[in-house]
């Protein structure tokens, strides 16, 4: 499955959500996580679509925002498996 086809649904499924409340928040978190992966790896969104394993780093991503939704964070890293996934992505690596 691509990022382009991951739904609302799917979304909520992987961060547990089960209600419809915060379905304008999902919409900012999917923005920001594109944007996120796009500076992380130098892939345009056009790009991150022809790599179907960047969809878990996607998911990660949106569910670790809408978990936080703090400006102090107590862990600065990446899901571990997120930066493995996209670092073998990225053009941008020095």
């Amino acid at each position: 499955m691509r990022v382009s086809e991951i739904t609302d649904e799917i979304i909520k499924e992987h961060c547990g959500i089960s209600s419809n409340d915060s379905d304008n928040l999902i919409s900012v978190y999917k923005d920001a996580a594109i944007a996120e992966i796009c500076a992380y790896t130098a892939l345009s969104p056009e790009e991150i679509n022809e790599h179907e394993d960047i969809s878990y780093a996607f998911l990660a991503l949106v569910c670790e925002m809408f978990s936080t939704r703090e400006m102090t964070v107590e862990l600065d890293k990446l899901n571990p498996m997120a930066a493995q996934i996209l670092d073998s992505h990225r053009r941008n690596l020095l």
